[in-house]
């Protein structure tokens, strides 16, 4: 794939990348698109992404095969982990930032029933790696 008449080459990682933001692109876009006072919001970018995957993978999988003296190897399913792990570290950094102000609020308020419930969680994986232990013989 080549931009501007061949002036810019989109291939490999770059190719990945251009990708990446295109399904953002079009995903927001799509979420914003109402219909009868439905929209999809940000879903639409996961839905962008399962059309990408469904329709494109095998370019995506060619664009990131290499080809050694006497083996082809392909970075596809590293690329899509450390895509996947940085999706994963935004979302709970946002799950956080959005929660992060009523967390303590929380804390403040629920403290004695939090306590009770880690000791009764402790407790019961306690007692059963005991119970595990005793009867194992």
């Amino acid at each position: 794939m080549t931009l501007f008449g061949g002036v810019i080459p989109i291939t490999g990682v770059t190719f990945l990348m251009f990708s990446i933001f295109a399904i953002i692109v079009v995903g927001f876009a799509l979420g914003r698109i109402t219909i009868k006072g439905v929209s999809l919001g940000d879903a639409g970018v996961f839905i962008m992404a399962l059309v990408f995957g469904c329709f494109f993978y095998k370019v995506l999988d060619a664009q990131l095969t290499v080809k050694l003296a006497e083996e082809t190897v392909s970075y596809t399913s590293s690329a899509l982990k450390i895509v996947e792990s940085l999706g994963l570290i935004l979302f709970v950094t946002s799950v956080g930032f959005i929660a992060g102000p009523k967390f303590f609020g929380n804390m403040k308020k629920n403290f004695k029933s939090y306590v009770l419930l880690g000791l009764v969680l402790f407790w019961q994986a306690d007692f059963r790696q005991w119970h595990a232990l005793c009867w194992a013989e």
